[in-house]
């Protein structure tokens, strides 16, 4: 607990700004203020000399907007420096930063310290007695894919790309630009290790390799079909790591051994001309399946796994069907992401490229502090992460930050158990056997689809009185 009010000892306020700590300190215990000053230093960011908004406190700026998405920057800044300073502040002459003056702090910035900061905190948390988050001593990690809405400026659009569809056979581009963010988290935690954006509608499996490299080595990774390559599982085996995912129905596989659980051994090589020669072969063990259960969707299709764990003895078929369905658990974390946390018809904010980079870790890092601290509660009552409600740790945390941030040093430690302690009581029942199908529902709309040419129109020159035109 001796980490929480390393920010500084607090002090009267001042009339003066900036004000001599700004810092969250709800979140020191997973951001170090020490680890800010070195990406800042390393990264050339630190300001070079007093400035009225430090890079310090815009460093917490970007990730608060991870965390009161529902507020405009100049009020997230209020959250940070401290509402009560700000509005005494408001009645001197030395006012609080204006939204232009944070607009350029952020783009002074840039998005390279936040990624670095990133990097730096992004590390599996869970222990030996984490409930979930082992299977036979092998810590279980999942990759896989969300994409994300950005404002549709043209300078988004031309970095990032938007998605494209077809109408009455006639190609359309998307409503907006999106980025494609593959992530690489931990499934009993759902923290996210590693996060990498892509333009819109390119492949992830490019993205497996650098991923595969922050897998911690004897970790145990399930991947879906669009990640399955001789490459990614080559170097799987040369990291120590080992994989069960899915593959494609396109894939012929030949049978090398039958084992005594109903799966077989293959050899799968890296080129056709490899195959021909039995050369470079990589051995790796295939499930197929299917369900019985006319209510579960792929009842009566074949399923297909690939795995390196290739003795049936220890690892049965069951028990890695069943195992997979783990990966789901990113599935879960990118709701919590995308429909709790950002809660926004358009994800982010930012409308230049070098902004939603920006924008994009801080969240992630917001994410990961909050799942820290689930992860904290979880141990401190012995139960499974997976049982706390996210939502309700998110809105904890968004009601406490301003107490920490006001209270005096020698409380803080007392304030974050309790917060801690609230986190804990938010819990999830036990999940149901009950499935959903995969299907959506758009909303049709009566208007036009907005398009890039309804940006920026033409305004009126004349008022709206002098516009109106009575008819006899």
């Amino acid at each position: 607990m001796s980490s929480i009010g390393q920010g500084g000892l607090s002090s009267p306020l001042r009339e003066e700004w900036p004000a001599p700590i700004v810092v969250l300190e709800a979140l020191t215990r997973f951001v170090p203020p020490a680890s800010i000053r070195a990406v800042l230093t390393q990264t050339g960011r630190h300001s070079q000399r007093v400035r009225r908004l430090p890079a310090t406190a815009v460093v917490w700026l970007v990730i608060a907007i991870g965390i009161w998405t529902d507020l405009d920057i100049p009020a997230i800044f209020r959250q940070v420096a401290g509402t009560l300073r700000s509005l005494l502040l408001m009645m001197s002459a030395n006012h609080p930063p204006c939204k232009a003056a944070l607009s350029q702090a952020r783009t002074r910035l840039g998005a390279c310290c936040m990624r670095q900061l990133f990097v730096r905190t992004a590390a599996p948390i869970a222990v030996d007695r984490t409930r979930g988050a082992l299977y036979k001593g092998m810590r279980l990690m999942a990759i896989d894919g969300v994409t994300l809405d950005i404002p549709d400026t043209p300078a988004n659009a031309a970095a990032f790309g938007r998605p494209k569809t077809r109408r009455h056979g006639e190609a359309v581009n998307g409503g907006y630009p999106q980025i494609h963010v593959v992530f690489l988290s931990e499934t009993g935690t759902h923290l996210i290790v590693e996060a990498f954006v892509k333009r819109a509608k390119k492949s992830e499996f490019s993205l497996a390799g650098s991923l595969l490299r922050k897998v911690p080595p004897s970790s145990l990774v399930l991947w879906d079909r669009g990640f399955y390559g001789y490459s990614s599982l080559i170097q799987a085996q040369r990291r120590g790591v080992y994989v069960v995912g899915r593959v494609a129905d396109h894939v012929v596989f030949e049978v090398v051994r039958t084992l005594g659980d109903g799966s077989f051994l293959t050899t799968i090589y890296p080129t056709w001309s490899d195959r021909r020669r039995h050369r470079n072969g990589l051995i790796v063990r295939v499930i197929e399946y299917t369900f019985d259960d006319p209510h579960r969707p792929g009842h009566g299709q074949r399923h297909r796994l690939v795995t390196t764990l290739l003795d049936a003895n220890t690892h049965s078929a069951t028990e890695l069907v069943v195992l997979y369905h783990e990966r789901w658990e990113i599935e879960i974390g990118n709701d919590e992401l995308k429909t709790h946390q950002l809660d926004r018809l358009v994800h982010l904010r930012s409308r230049k490229p070098c902004g939603v980079l920006q924008e994009l870790y801080g969240i992630l890092l917001a994410y990961n502090a909050v799942r820290y601290f689930m992860h904290e509660a979880a141990l401190s009552v012995d139960i499974d992460p997976r049982r706390l409600r996210f939502i309700h740790a998110l809105r904890v945390l968004r009601e406490t930050a301003p107490l920490l941030r006001a209270a005096a040093t020698e409380r803080l430690p007392f304030l974050y158990a309790a917060m801690i302690q609230h986190i804990a009581q938010g819990r999830l029942p036990p999940r149901d056997n009950r499935i959903n199908p995969r299907v959506v529902k758009k909303k049709m709309s009566n208007f036009a689809k907005k398009r890039s040419e309804h940006c920026h129109p033409p305004q009126p020159q004349i008022s709206f009185e002098q516009a109106v035109v009575i008819l006899k």
